[in-house]
């Protein structure tokens, strides 16, 4: 498991920097690989409803979760929101209709399917659209990378400690067994040290040798950004661990070899896009 999360870790590195650095086609394979995970997180979570015995649609939910990004994203990234804005209505409408056509119908499981996908494809996309439209900010790429290794650093530094200190004679100290009994508090404060560690180097070096278009931020706002999405990295991994559990499945899906599917993979960025841009507001 370790292995596969340095793995994981080192190809989630390569490429945030290929999206920051490769000015060709960064924007490129942001578009193709980030809205792709999204609407694969929001695929697993249909599934995993559906097989616990609860109506819903993965198919659908899924492409409706990719589609709506990447049009908002190429509408933000190429000044079309305004110059277009009907093509931003395609979507909506088209599901509006699709509810107004199940209550037509009148077919109760259908209805119950169809509010259930776009309840979970609506959450999901609202929350992951936040840390994908983070993209947007410029310099394009930079505080995604921010946001993703500060985000990350919290996983693995919580599963380093927390695996080492549940080898300590009497184990380490669990926060919510019921929910995820692999948690611990050693594990939450190695995490939050290694955010902040993150957030350090990129002040350190990030407002140095990137032009950010903007007044760099201070020390205390980068220590702060690193506090605040350790903390929503916790809770974002903590509420997928109760929905599996809800849903009686160990992992989201096979996606990843060793750690689960994408929603697995995402869970950890469920409140950090809606937090980061209160952080930016504020900054």
């Amino acid at each position: 498991m370790f292995k596969f999360r340095v793995i994981g870790f080192i190809l989630l590195i390569a490429l945030l920097g290929g999206i920051f650095f490769w000015k060709a086609g960064g924007f490129w394979l942001f578009l193709a690989a980030a809205p792709a995970m999204c609407a694969a997180a929001v695929g697993e979570c249909c599934l995993m409803l559906r097989r616990s015995g609860r109506p819903a649609f993965p198919l659908p939910g899924a492409i409706l979760s990719w589609a709506f990004p990447i049009l908002l994203i190429v509408a933000l990234r190429f000044d079309w929101l305004w110059s277009s804005p009907a093509a931003l209505l395609i979507l909506p409408v088209a599901v509006f209709f699709a509810g107004l056509i199940g209550i037509l119908l009148m077919r109760p499981r259908l209805m119950e399917g169809i509010f259930t996908t776009l309840g979970v494809t609506g959450m999901l996309t609202w929350s992951l659209g936040a840390l994908l439209m983070t993209y947007t900010l410029p310099p394009y790429g930079y505080w995604l990378f921010f946001l993703c290794l500060a985000t990350k650093a919290t996983d693995t530094g919580g599963y380093i400690v927390g695996t080492l200190t549940a080898k300590l004679p009497g184990g380490n100290h669990k926060i919510a067994p019921s929910v995820s009994p692999k948690k611990s508090w050693e594990g939450l404060v190695g995490g939050f040290l290694l955010s902040l560690a993150v957030a350090w180097a990129f002040y350190r070096f990030g407002n140095a040798h990137v032009d950010l278009y903007i007044a760099p931020p201070s020390l205390w706002w980068y220590l702060t950004a690193g506090a605040v999405l350790s903390i929503g990295s916790f809770f974002g991994d903590l509420t997928e661990s109760a929905i599996k559990r809800m849903c009686g499945v160990k992992d989201s899906g096979g996606f990843v070899p060793g750690m689960g599917g994408a929603f697995d993979v995402l869970d950890s960025f469920l409140y950090n896009g809606m937090l980061f841009w209160i952080l930016v507001i504020f900054a």
